[in-house]
C-alpha cells in the first residue's frame, strides 16, 4: 500500500513538474528572442541616431515649444519625441509592448537617453495629444524643407488620391441596429407632427414625394441606427414593409429619392434651423412616452442613434460604413487624402476626413493645408488626380492658387473627358505605390488606435517614418534605395 501510493504521488509530481516547464517554456522562448533581439538591433538602432542626431536637433524645437514655465515638467519631450522614432522604425506596433521593450532593456534606454523609468503608455499618450496632428504636420514639412535644400526633393509632378481607414473596430459587430419595436414606432409616428418643419423648405414641384414623408423616413434612419440609406430604403419599402406603420403618403422605388433629399437639406441656408426642429420634434415625442429622460437632450439627428441601443461602433466615435471599389469590399472607418511628388514617390501631406467618399469641401480644405505648408514650392507644378478631385471649384483652386498644370479628369459624366498620355498614367499609379509602401511599413490604413483626433495622430506618424527613413538613407548615400530598411537592419522584429 505504502508503495503504490509512493509511486502515485512520484507521477503526479512528475506530472505537475512536466506541466510547469511546459509554461515556462514560452517565458523562457520570449526571453530569449528579446535577448536575441537586442543583440542583433542595438547597434543599428545606436547608429540611427548617430548618423541622424543633424535631423534631430533640427526638428527639437518642435516639441520644445511644448515645455511649459509654469507647474511640474512634463517628461522630457526630446527623449519621448526619440522614443516615437524608435518605436516606428524599430520597435513593435503595440504601444504598451513597445513602453515595455524600452524598460526592460538599460541599454536602450542609453541609447534614447530616457530620464525616467519606467516610462508608461500614458505618458506616450500625453505627448502625442501635445503635439497633435498640425505639430507632426509641421515637423514632416521641416524634413521636406530639409530634402529639398539638399537637392534631392524636386517639385515637379504632384499626384493626388484617397485611401481607406479602417477601424480598430471593423467588425460584423458594428453593422447591429437597434432592435424596431413595432408597437413603439406606431406610437412615435402617430404623435410626430413634422408641419412645421415642412414650411421651413421652400415650394417644391406639386407632383413630387411629399417633403412630410421624406422627413420620416429622415427620422426612421436615424433613431433606429439603420447603417446606411440603401439598408433603410429595404426595410421601409422591403419585405418588412415598414411604410403603414411610419404613415407614409407616398412611396418611392429606389434609394436615390432619398439620397437627394438629403443632398438637398445639406445645400439649403437653414439646415442647421431645420435639423434642429426634427431632433426637437422627435425629442417632444419620445419624452411623452416615457422613452427617455426629461433631462436628456439632443444636438444633432446623428444623436438620436443612441436612443434604442447602444452601437458597438460608437466605441470609435466618427467611423461609418463605406465601400471601396478599388478594394471591391465594404468597411467600417474614416477616410483619407494624400498628395506624393511623383519624382521621389514619398508623401508630401496626408489628411484624415469623416467619410471615404470625399466631398468637394474636404479636398478644398486638405489643399488649402498643402498650398500653406509648402508655399512656393508648389507654384507651376504638374498636377495628376482621378476624377474625385475633377469639379469646378478644385480645378480652379489648382490653377489659381498653385499656378498649376492640371491632368485631371472631370467630375462626374461629363463629355468633355481628360485623355491621359501613358506617361501620366503610368506616374499617376506612384501615389498606389506609396499607400502600398506606407500601409505595409507603418500601417497606414489600418491604425490601431480609436478616436479621430488619435487617429490623425498615427496618420501623421507614417508620413513622419517614412521621410525619416529617407533623409537616413540619404546620409548614408543609399541614393537609389531611399525607401530601404536594409539601413536599419531589414524588418522590424
Amino acid at each position: 500500500m505504502t508503495i503504490t501510493l509512493l509511486l502515485f504521488s512520484y507521477g503526479v509530481g512528475i506530472t505537475i513538474f512536466l506541466t510547469v516547464m511546459v509554461v515556462r517554456s514560452e517565458y523562457y522562448r520570449q526571453l530569449y528572442l528579446q535577448v536575441a533581439w537586442d543583440q542583433y538591433s542595438l547597434e543599428n538602432i545606436a547608429n540611427f541616431f548617430h548618423h541622424m542626431n543633424p535631423v534631430l536637433i533640427s526638428i527639437y524645437p518642435f516639441v520644445d515649444q511644448l515645455n511649459k514655465k509654469q507647474g511640474r515638467p512634463a517628461t522630457d519631450r526630446r527623449f519621448q519625441l526619440r522614443f516615437l522614432i524608435w518605436w516606428k522604425l524599430f520597435g513593435p506596433q503595440g504601444q504598451q509592448t513597445a513602453v515595455d521593450r524600452l524598460n526592460r532593456s538599460p541599454s536602450l534606454q542609453q541609447i534614447l537617453e530616457a530620464p525616467v523609468r519606467p516610462y508608461t503608455r500614458y505618458s506616450l499618450r500625453r505627448f502625442l495629444n501635445d503635439i497633435g496632428e498640425s505639430g507632426f504636420q509641421r515637423i514632416g514639412v521641416s524634413l521636406l524643407d530639409y530634402l529639398h535644400t539638399t537637392g534631392l526633393l524636386q517639385l515637379e509632378t504632384v499626384v493626388l488620391d484617397s485611401f481607406p481607414v479602417y477601424s480598430y473596430l471593423n467588425t460584423g459587430k458594428c453593422l447591429r441596429m437597434a432592435k424596431f419595436d413595432f408597437r413603439i414606432a406606431t406610437q412615435i409616428f402617430q404623435r410626430l407632427n413634422v408641419s412645421k418643419i415642412v414650411q421651413l423648405f421652400p415650394a417644391q414641384h406639386k407632383l413630387a414625394v411629399p417633403l412630410s414623408d421624406k422627413l420620416k423616413v429622415w427620422i426612421h434612419h436615424f433613431l433606429w441606427d439603420i447603417p446606411t440609406e440603401a439598408k433603410n430604403q429595404r426595410l421601409i419599402f422591403g419585405s418588412q414593409d415598414r411604410q403603414a406603420i411610419i404613415g407614409l403618403l407616398k412611396g418611392w422605388k429606389t434609394v436615390v429619392t432619398y439620397r437627394n433629399f438629403l443632398a438637398f437639406v445639406n445645400s439649403l441656408s437653414n439646415q442647421a434651423q431645420i435639423e434642429s426642429q426634427v431632433v426637437i420634434e422627435v425629442t417632444r415625442v419620445l419624452r411623452d412616452l416615457g422613452l427617455i429622460s426629461t433631462t436628456r437632450k439632443f444636438r444633432k439627428i446623428e444623436d438620436l442613434r443612441t436612443v434604442f441601443h447602444k452601437s458597438h461602433r460608437f466605441n470609435d466615435p466618427g467611423i461609418s460604413i463605406a465601400y471601396c471599389s478599388a478594394k471591391d469590399q465594404h468597411f467600417m472607418g474614416r477616410g483619407g487624402l494624400i498628395a506624393i511628388t511623383a519624382d521621389l514617390e514619398i508623401p508630401l501631406l496626408v489628411g484624415l476626413t469623416p467619410k471615404y467618399k470625399q466631398s468637394e469641401s474636404q479636398i478644398l480644405t486638405f489643399l488649402t493645408t498643402l498650398k500653406t505648408s509648402l508655399n512656393t514650392k508648389l507654384k507651376g507644378v504638374k498636377v495628376l488626380a482621378d476624377s474625385e478631385f475633377g469639379t469646378q471649384k478644385i480645378q480652379q483652386y489648382l490653377t489659381s492658387h498653385l499656378q498649376s498644370t492640371n491632368q485631371i479628369d472631370n467630375y462626374g459624366n461629363s463629355t468633355q473627358r481628360i485623355i491621359s498620355s501613358p506617361k501620366d498614367t503610368q506616374t499617376r499609379k506612384a501615389v498606389e505605390r506609396v499607400i502600398g509602401r506606407l500601409t505595409t511599413n507603418f500601417q497606414l490604413e489600418h491604425p490601431m488606435v480609436r478616436g479621430s483626433s488619435l487617429v490623425a495622430v498615427h496618420l501623421q506618424l507614417a508620413v513622419l517614418s517614412d521621410l525619416l527613413l529617407v533623409c537616413y538613407n540619404q546620409i548614408l548615400g543609399k541614393t537609389n534605395q531611399f525607401h530601404s530598411y536594409s539601413a536599419l537592419g531589414g524588418k522590424k522584429f
